[in-house]
C-alpha cells in the first residue's frame, strides 16, 4: 500500500459522502466539516484521520512514516459505516442539522439586535 492506496481511499469516502448523504465539497476535510453534525463522533475522527494521512502522503519525506494498518482500519470503518446508513436519512440528518445551525445564527442576530435597540435607548 502507498499513497495511490491511500488517495483512491479518500476519493472513494468523498463519493461516498456525496452520493449517500449529498455534502458537498472540494475535499474529504471539506464534506467532513459539512458532514460534522451527523456523523458520530468515532467515524468523524476515523475521516479526518484519513484524510490527514492522505496530505502527509503528499509529502515526500513523511510517506514512509504513515501506519497504513491504521489507515485501512479508518477506510474499512468509515466506508462500511456509511454503506449501513440509509441514504434518505443521512441527508435528512444533515438538511436538519444545517437548519438548526441557521436557526442558531438567526436567533444570536436578533437577540444581539435587541440588546442593541435597548442601549441604545437607554443612552438617548
Amino acid at each position: 500500500m502507498d499513497r495511490t492506496t491511500i488517495t483512491g481511499w479518500t476519493r472513494e469516502i468523498s463519493r461516498l459522502l456525496s452520493d449517500r448523504a449529498g455534502v458537498e465539497g472540494n475535499t474529504l476535510g471539506d464534506r467532513l466539516d459539512h458532514a460534522a453534525p451527523v456523523l458520530p463522533p468515532e467515524i468523524l475522527s476515523r475521516a479526518r484521520f484519513l484524510a490527514a494521512a492522505e496530505a502527509v502522503a503528499r509529502m515526500p519525506g513523511r510517506a514512509e512514516g504513515i501506519d497504513m494498518e491504521r489507515v485501512e482500519t479508518a477506510y474499512v470503518t468509515v466506508q462500511s459505516w456509511l454503506m449501513a446508513e440509509e441514504p434518505d436519512e443521512l441527508r435528512h440528518a444533515l438538511r436538519r442539522a444545517v437548519w438548526i445551525k441557521r436557526a442558531r445564527t438567526v436567533a444570536t442576530i436578533l437577540i444581539a439586535a435587541l440588546i442593541a435597540g435597548v442601549l441604545w435607548r437607554e443612552v438617548l
